[in-house]
């Protein structure tokens, strides 16, 4: 990745355009610069705030270069060990720093009447984060990485054999749509137990991170890991009780919806009971969508999609095939998942999925678009802080995009295209229970430290019961026991759930709009996107047209009509 070329958009003014950020000495020199830079006014602090995006652009970019290298091939030790360099030589020397320069700006602003409209923000999130630092949590920070890296070894090492071929799990995922219902229980079983048998090295990982994390926590002066998190995620005008509530509502208005939907499933497909191997398998038993053979294909596809919502947004997904900046392939030895990185410096998005030719793969591409239309959008941004939204109108960006290109889908269904919308809506009312268990889970267990992995398992057990739509899983208990294992947020990045719940709430809204009015749907999305994070969360909602809101109130008009549409699909 030439400087020379990527720097031609955005040159470095103040970092030196030979600056190498893999050692520590080098970066070191600016972040100290800034710290002993007088700041007596605000055109001084304008400019120190320049150069800070600056070099914590330089520094981010060194980051996400190592770490999606690493992502995409787990199993090369050169791409780990650089990874791991960075993680624990490098990026531990830089957070005194950081502490010490965000201190220097409440410092120095304080005294200083600056706009409100273009500094409240900044300056709530970083008295929040000069509040809540502590030395001391440095290495436990690593330590917290490095555990995090070992579950992405244990999980892309993962393969099933299946006819004689090694499969990864997502190659083998997909044959959980086939028709034949004996197959479908073989591979269900296959991919399960393939889990099962990293089930204790999971469960004594994941105990081992929810201890560490509760060591931060209290280190910060937080009463538990939760609060700790709420706060490190910036949620400001939302609470844990806020959630409890919303889990709530899942219950009473949700849950009820997406039985329906179960029963019905039962009665097509004329079975006596539905199971797990039974919820990928159209309804109506017709053949599984197929929408594309190879990741060419898809790229294509989704290029005309994004065409015809915005030739603006046509163009962006062209220049970013253009620029190599996609990975979008399932092998071996990749992690699972998939995610958008953005490389700060370059200001330009990095997708990253595992396709192998399902319905699902094309909802992710047109979700992971979404998010890099988000980066694209503010690319011109010059704080790096407003560069990067709250995740909950985040993800309005990659579901509402996901419900802008629902007309012209045909591009890879033709006349599927209706059982494909059916299949779209369905995974919307079915995601929220388990949304709601993952999330309660975190809850309760953050909350519940000294109980242990055992009681934290059987609390999970009781989500299950709480939220079930109607899959039957007689004789399945070890699996049910331990199947949070295979959603890496609970790992990865705790807390992280609930905010595709928020945010789809926000995307459904844009849905709505787009079927009375198409063009204005659009423009108040872009809208919200070239925000980026420079205003508080309700009014980024507010910009693209949404209530930032996920009381019944809101929720139930949004479920009836999701269930209404679905109506409609099956006539």
């Amino acid at each position: 990745m030439s400087r020379a070329i990527d720097g031609a958009e955005f040159p470095r003014r103040y970092v030196s355009p030979d600056a190498d950020f893999g050692h520590w000495a080098v970066p070191e020199q600016y972040y100290r610069e800034l710290a002993e830079r007088p700041l007596a006014s605000r055109a001084e602090i304008e400019q120190w705030l320049l150069d800070f995006s600056e070099l914590e652009s330089c520094f981010d970019e060194e980051y996400t270069r190592r770490y999606t290298t690493m992502t995409c091939q787990t199993d090369d030790p050169d791409r780990q060990a650089r990874y791991m360099q960075f993680i624990e030589q490098v990026q531990p020397q830089r957070e005194p720093w950081i502490f010490k320069l965000q201190r220097k700006f409440i410092e120095a602003s304080a005294p200083l009447e600056l706009p409100a409209q273009r500094y409240e923000v900044l300056q709530r999130s970083l008295r929040n984060a000069v509040e809540m630092f502590r030395e001391e949590n440095i290495p436990l920070e690593t330590e917290n990485a490095r555990m995090t890296s070992e579950f992405q070894q244990i999980t892309g090492a993962m393969t099933v054999r299946l006819d004689g071929n090694e499969l990864t799990l997502q190659q083998a995922g997909r044959h959980l749509e086939e028709n034949d219902r004996t197959k479908r229980e073989q591979v269900w079983h296959l991919i399960t137990d393939r889990y099962l048998e990293d089930a204790e090295r999971l469960d004594a990982l994941y105990e081992r991170m929810v201890r560490l994390r509760d060591r931060i926590a209290r280190n910060a002066g937080c009463s538990d890991y939760r609060e700790y998190q709420f706060r490190a995620y910036e949620r400001f005008d939302y609470t844990p009780d806020d959630c409890l509530r919303f889990h709530d509502t899942i219950e009473r208005v949700i849950v009820p919806a997406a039985r329906q939907l179960i029963t019905d499933r039962r009665a097509r497909l004329g079975l006596a009971e539905v199971r797990p191997w039974d919820l990928g398998v159209d309804p109506d038993d017709a053949p599984p969508l197929r929408p594309f053979e190879t990741v060419e294909q898809l790229n294509e596809g989704c290029s005309r999609i994004f065409h015809e919502v915005s030739s603006e947004l046509g163009r962006v997904f062209d220049t970013l095939r253009e620029r190599e900046v996609l990975d979008l392939e399932s092998r071996k030895g990749k992690a699972p998942g998939g995610y958008q990185a953005t490389f700060q410096e370059r200001r330009l998005p990095f997708i990253f999925m595992n396709a192998v030719g399902t319905d699902g793969d094309v909802r992710t591409l047109l979700h992971e678009g979404g998010h890099a239309f988000h980066t694209w959008a503010c690319r011109n941004e010059p704080w790096i802080s407003y560069r990067n939204a709250p995740t909950e109108f985040s993800e309005v960006a990659s579901m509402g995009m996901e419900c802008l290109a629902l007309p012209y889908t045909n591009v890879f269904y033709g006349a599927d295209d209706r059982r494909a919308h059916r299949h779209f809506f369905e995974k919307i009312v079915l995601f929220y229970p388990f949304m709601a268990q993952i999330d309660a889970f975190q809850h309760y267990v953050y909350t519940h430290v000294d109980e242990g992995i055992e009681a934290w398992k059987d609390y999970w057990q009781t989500l299950k019961t709480r939220f079930s739509v109607g899959v039957e899983v007689r004789g399945l208990e070890r699996a049910v026991r331990h199947d949070w294992h295979r959603k890496l947020h609970i790992f990865e990045v705790p807390f992280y759930y609930v905010e595709y719940g928020i945010a789809q709430l926000g995307a459904l809204q844009v849905w709505e709009r787009s079927r009375s009015n198409f063009s204005e749907a659009v423009a108040l999305y872009r809208n919200g996107l070239a925000l980026g994070g420079a205003r508080p969360l309700p009014e980024l909602f507010e910009a693209a047209g949404c209530r930032f809101d996920f009381s019944e109130q809101t929720v139930q008009p949004l479920v009836d009509a999701v269930m209404k549409e679905l109506e409609r699909l099956r006539a």
